[in-house]
């Protein structure tokens, strides 16, 4: 089965992209990628995007296995040519033409893996149906799990205002002892000038 891709008005004259369209044609897909990544230059960069573009088209659309994909023909044709001036002395004007390219990749690959393909797809589980009774007690389930985690919240708070109520106590006892020691010892240190009573 063949599947196809196209990117039109590439901006690159078709004379220099075609000498990489020769190298991988009749190549594997896998090993034409990798030739591709590999190569420099801004052409093996626009046929690298159109040929994952037609493996993609094949395995994801066509549900053909990757492994079986080679590149069965390469077409780099001309595309639009944009006119532009360079001026140049004594009021001339040279010009420059911007060509693009129209590149198909051509991708085949077997029909026997297509099938190996589909049986190797795993299976999605059937949706399961319950009646009315398991449903109503898998609910009175989750409500008494719900029950027992807010008792448990409850009993934690509890426990929590009791620790804070023990600890307020003590502080206030201790307050209370440091200020009767402290009217034993003459009052506090830090306030010793005081008016003196006249007697």
């Amino acid at each position: 089965m063949k599947v196809s891709a196209t990117q039109k008005h590439a901006r690159m004259a078709p004379r220099k992209i075609r000498p990489y369209a020769r190298m991988i044609q009749g190549m594997a897909s896998d090993k034409a990628i990798t030739q591709l990544t590999f190569a420099t230059g801004k052409a093996p960069e626009i046929l690298l995007h159109v040929v994952k573009s037609a493996v993609a088209n094949a395995v994801n659309t066509h549900e053909l296995a990757k492994d079986s994909l080679k590149i069965s023909s390469i077409l780099v044709n001309q595309g639009l040519v944009m006119k532009r001036f360079n001026p140049v002395s004594k009021g001339m004007a040279h010009s420059i033409l911007k060509r693009t390219a129209h590149v198909t990749v051509v991708v085949e690959g077997d029909a026997q893996a297509k099938a190996e393909n589909k049986k190797a797809a795993k299976k999605q589980p059937a949706i399961k149906t319950i009646s009315a009774d398991e449903f109503v007690a898998t609910q009175k389930k989750e409500q008494e799990k719900e029950e027992q985690e807010l008792a448990k919240e409850e009993l934690h708070k509890h426990d929590a205002i009791e620790e804070r109520s023990v600890e307020t106590i003590r502080d206030k006892k201790m307050n209370a002892f440091e200020k009767t020691k402290m009217n034993q010892q003459g009052g506090d240190s830090k306030k010793t000038h005081r008016r003196k009573s006249i007697g």
